[in-house]
Parts: C-alpha cells; sequence; structure tokens
C-alpha cells in the first residue's frame, strides 16, 4: 500500500493531516487484530485448562489375571459379551414375564416401581442381561426377584466415585461403601424403599468401572432382604472382564 503523506516546511507531518489520520487508523486496525488473536489464544489456553480439571479423576482398569471364579454345587456360569459371572441356577432369562405393557412399563421406570427420585437411569429397559429367581413367581406390577445388568459407556472415561454418588443420590438411605473384588475396586449400595403402593423393596447394587464402561449389577427383591443378602456379594465377586 502507498502512503501519500505530507510534510511540513518543519519537517513535522502535521498531526490532524488526511495522511496522519490514515496512519492512526492504519495502526489502530493493526493494534485490534493483536488483540483479537491473543484473545482467541486465551480463550483457548482456559478452555484447555477447564478441560483438565473437569475430567474423570478416578478411571480404573479392572484386572484380566485374576483367578478364575469357582462354581459351587448349585451355580453355574454366565458367559456374557465382555463379561462373565456365576449365578445360582435359579437365576434364568425369563421367557415369559406374564405382564401387561402398563406393568412393563412401571417396572422399567425406577421413579415408579421404587417410590425414588425420577431422572435415573433405567434399570431393566434396554438391558444388557436380566435374570429372574424362579423360586419366586412374578406379580404383575411389582419388580421380579432377581438381577439385572447393566452396561453404560462413558467418553473419556467412567469415574468411580462420581458414577456411585450419582446412583447414591437417586435413593434416599442407601448404605454406600468402597469394596475391592477380584477385580478391581467396586462401589456397593444397599437400599430398602417402598413401591407406591407400600410394598417393601430391597435392592443391593454394584457400581464396576473399567475404562470407559459402566458395569451397573441390581439386585432386587420384594421378598425380604434375606434373599438376595448373601447372592448378591458372591455374584459381584464372580464378576470378571476378558
Amino acid at each position: 500500500m502507498a502512503w501519500n503523506i505530507r510534510v511540513s516546511l518543519t519537517g513535522k507531518m502535521p498531526l490532524s493531516s488526511p495522511s496522519m489520520r490514515q496512519l492512526w487508523g492504519l495502526l489502530f486496525q493493526y493494534g485490534m487484530c493483536i488483540f483479537v488473536e491473543m484473545k482467541h489464544l486465551l480463550v483457548g489456553v482456559v478452555l484447555a485448562l477447564v478441560l483438565v480439571g473437569c475430567g474423570p479423576k478416578n478411571v480404573v482398569t479392572l484386572k484380566r489375571d485374576a483367578p478364575a471364579a469357582e462354581v459351587a454345587t448349585g451355580w453355574y456360569a454366565r458367559e456374557e459379551d465382555g463379561y462373565s459371572i456365576v449365578v445360582p441356577e435359579s437365576y434364568q432369562v425369563p421367557r415369559d414375564s406374564g405382564m401387561s405393557v402398563g406393568d412393563l412399563q412401571n417396572l422399567s421406570n425406577p421413579a415408579v416401581a421404587y417410590g425414588m427420585t425420577g431422572g435415573q437411569e433405567s434399570t431393566t429397559q434396554g438391558a444388557a442381561l436380566v435374570l429372574n429367581d424362579k423360586n419366586f413367581k412374578p406379580i404383575p406390577g411389582e419388580p421380579t426377584t432377581g438381577l439385572t445388568v447393566n452396561i453404560f459407556k462413558r467418553g473419556g472415561g467412567a469415574d468411580l466415585e462420581a458414577e456411585a454418588k450419582k446412583v447414591g443420590e437417586d435413593m434416599i438411605g442407601e448404605e454406600s461403601a468402597k469394596i475391592e473384588l477380584p477385580v478391581g475396586p467396586a462401589y456397593e449400595l444397599k437400599h430398602k424403599g417402598k413401591m407406591v403402593g407400600g410394598e417393601d423393596v430391597w435392592r443391593v447394587i454394584y457400581v464396576i468401572c473399567d475404562g470407559e464402561k459402566l458395569y451397573r449389577l441390581d439386585f432386587t427383591t420384594t421378598n425380604g432382604a434375606s434373599v438376595i443378602k448373601d447372592i448378591a456379594p458372591q455374584v459381584a465377586a464372580s464378576f470378571r472382564v476378558r
């Protein structure tokens, strides 16, 4: 760009001259460009720090070399997609629930079936595995005694502490404890609640994280805490990943 700058007889450029105003305008534009670039750089640095600070802090990788789980008499091993568990022979995949569509919707909605807060992820709808205890006949409108396994994927890694806290927030008066399974750390949550009809319901939940995967094992019954009290920890201890 050619600048037509007039110089006065004194050798100085008049501050009010068109050329001088043009020069100041160019300098101002150049300065604004530098300011904008610095602003973008600063925003990028701050955003990077925020993302690092907000990322999962308790991401664990489960052991692949844990000893094989023992299969006691009256129990059997289930090899599922990416994991395996050992369960009682009475725990079987239901063939026919015998329930209406409304009943099934209630069972897949914890806020309705268990009288808890809404918004949590369903424990039965879209579950990876559902096993009913054949020792107890399903009652329409009530959760069936048995086990439900859900698997979720968490981008960036599943934070064990955060996931366990999230599950606990959906239950009032739960007992929560961090435990050590043969494959690694997990959380065990116990809860006694009431259904909308007033019936008592007992639950034992295990939260297990492995990289980006979250495994949630839900044991549920309306037939007394003793029905799942001993079975739940044995099944959880048999959990293995491949």
